[in-house]
């Protein structure tokens, strides 16, 4: 079966998934996320690289996959796992006061 693309939404709970290496694909994240549920599409960024997205049919399974994998390696690397936020909406005018270090 077809999965869903960026372009082409598909209903369910997006997680993102951060701190790839490069040389990551679709199929090592579909193989890193498989025993947590149902996946029902993947993205990985090419420009800038080392972000992506995995969506998952269900949101018990997306929660269960952020709580199991955030912090595990993936090639070699420690991927952060978050709930993906979504896209930013209703921002409204004018910058917000920097934080500082």
């Amino acid at each position: 079966q077809k999965m869903g693309d960026w372009h082409n939404p598909v209903p369910g709970t997006k997680v993102y998934v951060g701190n790839l290496d490069r040389s990551t694909d679709k199929r090592d994240l579909e193989d890193f996320f498989r025993d947590s549920g149902k996946i029902v599409a993947t993205w990985i960024a090419r420009n800038p690289p080392g972000f992506g997205f995995v969506t998952f049919e269900d949101p018990y399974d997306a929660k269960d996959a952020i709580k199991d994998l955030d912090g595990r390696e993936l090639r070699g690397k420690r991927v952060s796992v978050q709930l993906s936020s979504g896209p930013k909406s209703g921002r409204g005018g004018g910058g917000g006061g920097g934080g500082g270090g």
